[in-house]
């Protein structure tokens, strides 16, 4: 016993080496993210980009549906006890088995709404497109929840893996699609490559690691998980909606050529905002283990040790970086006019930097079971970004939908930590 105690890494060793890991798939979606909208646009042309964009949000958000929010119920029961292993299987399957059904609703209304959808915005690709990435807004639907037991179970070298696996294959995907001479309206069949085949690998996880035989008690777990689900799955969506609701009111506000220089510079924010979401992932499973015991001390000192090292690390990144814009965005792009976004990225970052103890804790009331306290804190952080945006752009343009953002963000920080000390009694 002794020496199989001595394996076990202490957490703090153990978080910083699953962080590490996880950095990996971060860089593999710059590359491929960014790549992505370059080769299409290159191969494809602009018509097929806008296509591939318009078709790829609404499996997006219709993958948010399928899941139900049950990838974060299922997340929060398994770290809670993971080493029992019935208890495990009937979490899981209490999970799996409703998760099937909401999956398959959200691939009967994507086929379903295609031609509505596609007629909505003009273009009857669009339609195709969704007919061609139905099938996997349904595959989408499950790996959400395959990869939230993944997370709970703490095998964060597995998450890493099968996340980096994503963009291997959508990078492979597309190479697929050129060799073929896919015609541009129906690329968002790489969705359905991608996900289809990382369902097979992560039910072959699923198969390893969890013993599903064992779970007769599932029907219990189904009935929380779905109340659980029903509570914050508005959360979900509304920050698949915040993450591009800048670029959207700009779009409305601005022409078409100053929307594209900043959307440039949100893009490149986004990216940076994954660090701490790495770290969010990673995070998670201890919060929720620690929040599920009634040990409040050791949450509060999980948060406390890693704001030592990520607050130090985000300000300087954001500094680092907004210095940089402008002497190599432009440069990478071919396009001087780029150069303009600098003080809106700048000011971008900064909010990000100043909302930095709190960005790595976003899903602390979820691991806490409070859901439903969790979807009005993030429905109040859209609102108060939306209204900031609304009052600043008409006169301070794409600066002004930037420190709308960067209000947005910095007040989401400040609500979070009101939140954990007046319903978790937590001091962060």
């Amino acid at each position: 016993m002794p020496e199989q105690a001595a394996r076990v890494p202490p957490e703090p060793s153990r978080l910083q080496r699953d962080v590490l890991w996880n950095l990996v798939p971060v860089a593999l979606l710059a590359i491929v993210g960014l790549g992505l909208n370059f080769v299409i646009a290159s191969w494809w042309g602009s018509t097929a980009l806008g296509v591939f964009n318009l078709v790829t949000m609404a499996v997006f958000n219709l993958a948010i549906l399928g899941a139900g929010g049950l990838q974060f119920a299922v997340l929060r029961a398994v770290a809670a006890a993971p080493a029992d292993g019935e208890r495990v299987a009937a979490v899981v399957l209490g999970a799996l088995l409703p998760n099937l059904g909401l999956a398959l609703a959200a691939t009967a209304a994507c086929v379903a709404l295609r031609h509505p959808l596609g007629a909505l915005v003009g273009s009857p690709e669009v339609a195709q497109g969704l007919l061609w990435a139905a099938p996997g807004v349904f595959a989408f639907s499950i790996n959400k929840v395959l990869f939230g037991v993944v997370n709970g179970l703490g095998r964060m070298r597995a998450f890493a893996a099968y996340t980096s696996l994503r963009y291997l294959l959508i990078a492979a995907s597309l190479g697929v699609a050129r060799a073929v001479d896919l015609p541009g309206a129906k690329l968002a069949v790489v969705w359905t490559i991608t996900e289809g085949v990382l369902l097979l690998v992560l039910c072959g996880e699923l198969w390893a690691t969890v013993a599903l035989r064992r779970g007769g008690a599932w029907l219990r777990h189904a009935r929380e998980h779905l109340s659980y689900g029903v509570r914050g799955v508005t959360a979900t969506l509304a920050q698949e909606i915040n993450s591009k609701l800048d670029v959207w009111m700009l779009g409305v506000a601005l022409p078409e050529s100053q929307v594209g220089v900043y959307a440039l510079a949100s893009t490149l924010y986004e990216g940076a905002l994954q660090i701490p979401m790495v770290l969010q992932n990673n995070i998670n499973p201890h919060l929720a283990r620690h929040l599920s015991a009634q040990e409040p001390a050791q949450a509060e000192e999980l948060v406390r040790r890693t704001r030592r090292w990520f607050v130090p690390a985000a300000v300087a990144v954001a500094v680092v970086s907004a210095i940089a814009y402008p002497f190599i965005v432009p440069v990478l792009v071919g396009d001087p006019v780029f150069a303009q976004a600098t003080w809106p990225f700048a000011v971008l970052m900064a909010g990000a930097a100043l909302a930095s103890p709190n960005l790595p804790f976003v899903s602390l009331l979820l691991m806490a079971g409070r859901p439903g306290w969790h979807t009005w804190y993030v429905l109040a952080s859209v609102v108060i970004a939306f209204v900031a945006d609304l009052a600043l752009i008409p006169s301070l343009g794409a600066m002004g939908v930037a420190v709308g953002t960067a209000i947005g963000l910095i007040s989401a920080s400040i609500l979070l930590s009101v939140l954990a000390r007046a319903r978790l009694g937590l001091r962060i």
